[in-house]
């Protein structure tokens, strides 16, 4: 049985050594046509700039225009290149090469040591481009800007912020661009004072923000301070000085607004009953005219507009000019007050007798010899000739003067007068009697 073995193992030896080569051959071959070379377009493999301190220490900074990324060629094994991507590799540009034309060249490695020696890498574009500068300085104030409403019957007041003015340093491009810096912060709901750290940002000319790697503030936050108050409404009282031009009246008067909103701490509000314009004057006008004054300059101390955008007060006055009326009156138009019983008084007036009314039309067409309840005192006066005041009633609006002169003539009630009146009663009597 052993020697049949031992034949068999043998048997057909040639045949079996065929069949091993060929299956080494087709096992080659699948290999081969498995892990076939290829080729893969690997994009935006970001490159890290080194050595950038080379021109800074110039006095320069720089900004890349093109090459922050790179695209590259892998060509190898595809049981290497097909998994590939951006994260597999490393790009860098050396400044410290930087050509007379503002340009370096990229190098990409994989970041494997045994990927590098089974692949080829070829450059779609390996150039960096750099724009170099002189680097400036500009301080800028800050400014504070609020969002949102605070809450009712409140209202927002100083706001200081620390530092207020802050140092720019970056590309004179960049910094020229900046022409604000500015701090936000939110109020919405707020109704007492407070102090806050806020970040500064640098705006250009449309409020965009300006943003640059190489752009350096000397301070990234600053503190805000805002003091928030209660509010009252006050009416706004505008008194006039002064008088129009000769023969002109002022004959309308508007202002606006009529009431505002002002605020302060609960005990200076408790003070302020309204606010005072005092200082319109109208001397020396005749047409039309009209003011835009602010607000803010007549507030009483320790208060201020509750909201600052409401802050001028338009004023709008106009004249007329002013015309004559003249009333002729008689002695009978006159009351006489104050008559002793046992005198007689004749009234007499001599030249033009008249009244004369100066005001604007509409006032002195309402003015009658009635209205004026035109009046004389003859209280006291003794026997003999008198002159007289007439005396009036000021129509509102008009100024009255009397032309001409009055007079009284005095004299005692004549006896004979009684005696003959008390002789005929008698008789009259007497004739009654027969």
């Amino acid at each position: 049985m052993k020697i049949r073995a031992k034949k068999s193992l043998f048997d057909h030896l040639g045949l079996k050594i065929i069949s091993l080569l060929l299956a080494v051959i087709i096992w080659m071959l699948i290999m081969n046509l498995d892990d076939y070379t290829m080729t893969k377009t690997i994009r935006d493999i970001p490159v890290l700039e080194q050595n950038g301190e080379t021109i800074e220490k110039l006095g320069k900074v720089y900004s890349v225009t093109s090459g922050n990324t790179v695209d590259i060629v892998v060509k190898g094994p595809r049981s290497v290149v097909d998994s590939l991507t951006s994260n597999d590799f490393i790009a860098s540009a050396n400044l410290a090469e930087l050509s007379v034309t503002n340009s370096v060249q990229i190098a990409v490695a994989a970041r494997e040591t045994r990927v590098n020696g089974k692949i080829e890498i070829t450059y779609i574009n390996n150039t960096m481009n750099l724009t170099i500068e002189d680097m400036i300085t500009k301080e800028m104030p800050v400014k504070t800007t609020l969002n949102g409403i605070v809450a009712d019957g409140y209202a927002p007041g100083n706001c200081v912020v620390t530092p207020n003015i802050i140092r720019i340093s970056g590309p004179e491009s960049v910094v020229n661009r900046i022409t604000e810096i500015r701090a936000t912060q939110d109020v919405s709901g707020m109704y007492s004072s407070f102090r806050k750290s806020v970040t500064p940002v640098c705006l250009d000319a449309y409020g965009e923000a300006v943003k640059d790697k190489s752009l350096v503030m000397d301070a990234d936050e600053v503190t805000m301070a805002l003091d928030i108050y209660p509010t009252k409404e006050v009416p706004v009282k505008l008194n006039i000085t002064g008088s129009a031009a000769s023969g002109f009246s002022l004959v309308d008067l508007n202002y606006n607004p009529q009431t505002v909103e002002i605020a302060g701490t609960e005990e200076t509000l408790e003070k302020v009953n309204a606010i005072y314009v005092d200082d319109v004057s109208i001397s020396g006008l005749n047409e039309k005219k009209e003011l835009n004054l602010k607000l803010s300059d007549y507030l009483p101390e320790g208060t201020y507009l509750a909201d600052d955008k409401n802050d001028q007060l338009a004023v709008s006055m106009d004249f007329e000019q002013q015309t004559t009326r003249e009333i002729g009156i008689t002695s009978t138009d006159i009351e006489v007050i104050g008559k002793g019983e046992k005198l007689d008084y004749l009234l007499t007036n001599s030249g033009v007798f008249q009244i004369k009314l100066k005001g604007l039309k509409k006032d002195i067409e309402k003015v009658t010899k009635e209205s004026l309840q035109l009046k004389t005192d003859v209280t006291g006066l003794e026997v003999g000739q008198h002159d007289l005041k007439v005396t009036y009633a000021v129509p509102k609006n008009v100024s009255v003067s009397v032309m001409g002169s009055l007079s009284v003539t005095i004299t005692e009630k004549k006896e004979t007068e009684t005696t003959s009146e008390g002789a005929s009663t008698e008789a009259t009597e007497a004739q009654g009697e027969h």
